[in-house]
């Protein structure tokens, strides 16, 4: 059920949304995640995807990509992370293996400055979206910062933001420099945007 947030500014809806997220339990967050995961392998544009673009859950209940990530190097598929680029962007290393990372700024999870490797995300690359809080029609409240909001926006790959349905809220005010998603996978649907996901 969607949270209805008609009269709430984007701050409040974090704070609602991550309370929220805060207090599941651990057994809980691995199920929902792994059900978002098979959701997510069976998609047209990320099964068959050499390249996927994706964040490594670190705080507050993320949806956990890191089985996922494993699976896909497992696959001798190619992940890229986000790195802070240090001038407000994400710039995008090739990841080996999970040990290669640690907690930076934020407490995001980054690799350590020997394993960073830097490239340039190929245009077509599904990249694994993360957030707060989502709509059914593919926008998303992130943490505020607007890394992920200025990257979208010039990157023409499939846009898939996880959550856990309970993430997803009836809608809010859309600002200018919000990039919506092509699709929004959780452990209970698909919400594609017409003609986009699939």
């Amino acid at each position: 059920m969607p949270i209805l947030v008609r009269m709430l500014g984007k701050r409040e809806l974090r704070k609602r949304v991550l309370a929220v997220r805060r207090a599941m339990a651990p057994a809980e967050v691995a199920e929902r995640s792994r059900a978002i995961a098979d959701a997510l392998t069976r998609l047209d544009v990320f099964c068959s995807a050499q390249t996927v673009l994706s964040y490594i859950a670190s705080k507050d209940n993320e949806v956990d990509t890191k089985p996922l990530v494993e699976r896909l190097l497992a696959e001798g598929r190619i992940v890229l992370v986000p790195v802070a680029d240090g001038r407000g962007g994400l710039a995008w290393s090739r990841l080996l293996a999970l040990s290669e990372l640690a907690p930076a700024r934020f407490g995001i999870l980054e690799p350590t400055p020997e394993f960073e490797r830097r490239v340039e995300p190929p245009h077509q690359a599904p990249v694994l979206v993360p957030g707060i809080a989502f709509t059914r029609n593919g926008f998303r409240i992130g943490y505020g910062g607007g890394y992920y909001d200025r990257f979208l926006a010039n990157h023409p790959g499939p846009k898939l933001g996880l959550a856990f349905e309970r993430q997803i809220i009836g809608c809010f005010d859309i600002d200018p420099h919000d990039v919506p998603l092509d699709a929004i996978i959780t452990e209970a649907a698909v919400y594609a945007r017409q003609g986009t996901a699939g």
